[in-house]
């Protein structure tokens, strides 16, 4: 899940607005204290003044909550992300297991502890991707199983190429955070035109979103982008 923190799209608007009915009822101290914000946002901002919000902080990180669904369902995770449950933050790991299928599993970002785990939905259509015989749905009704649109073989490379990748969802969101010190709000496995990575979203230390590529066999910096 992408979380971008936007700037105050209405901050001077509503300065303008509070100044000109200074100016009408008062004069001289609406002047001043237009002269004193002129061009600048005001460092009081509430938050409802923005657009979005950035993502909240968690106790537990992306790299634990992975370890605590592994500790649960022994395998490879293929995504973990930040999402909201009832109003409350917690990751959602997603397991390629041991022994076969995909696990959906809710960590408490508080507490580290496993709060659901359950098997995939899975999708009309029988969807055989990890080669065990069993299907995977697209499991919350997000969008991982409905990027892949269904395609069979597709699946089933992707799942093999996870099972061989060398860095780990963990490996990956440390790689990411040596390049953008922050916190990682998700890490996805990616297989594209024949080469795999992670994706990665980080929530810099200055507050910026940042996009990054990270290699699935040597952890390397393929792609770095900055949001607005």
């Amino acid at each position: 899940m992408k979380i971008d923190a936007r700037r105050l799209a209405t901050g001077r608007g509503l300065l303008v607005t509070v100044v000109a009915a200074g100016v009408l009822a008062g004069g001289g101290a609406a002047t001043a204290f237009a002269a004193s914000h002129d061009g600048s946002p005001s460092p009081s901002a509430s938050p409802s003044e923005r657009a979005d919000s950035p993502p909240p902080a968690t106790a537990v990180t992306a790299s634990q909550a992975v370890d605590a669904a592994l500790k649960a369902v022994p395998g490879k995770a293929g995504e973990v992300e930040l999402d909201d449950e009832h109003g409350k933050p917690v990751w959602e790991v997603d397991v390629l297991a041991d022994g076969g299928g995909w696990r959906d599993v809710t960590v408490d970002s508080g507490t580290g502890k496993v709060l659901t785990n359950r098997a995939d939905r899975p999708d009309t259509g029988a969807r055989d991707d990890d080669g065990h015989g069993d299907d995977r749905g697209n499991g919350r009704g997000d969008d991982r199983g409905d990027d892949r649109g269904g395609h069979k073989d597709d699946d089933q490379a992707e799942a093999a190429a996870l099972r061989k990748a060398t860095v780990s969802a963990s490996g990956a969101a440390d790689a990411a955070l040596k390049a953008v010190p922050g916190r990682v709000t998700s890490a996805e496995f990616e297989q594209e035109h024949g080469q795999t990575y992670w994706e990665v979203d980080v929530t810099g230390n200055d507050g910026a979103e940042h996009e990054l590529h990270v290699d699935a066999a040597s952890a390397k910096i393929l792609k770095s982008e900055t949001g607005d």
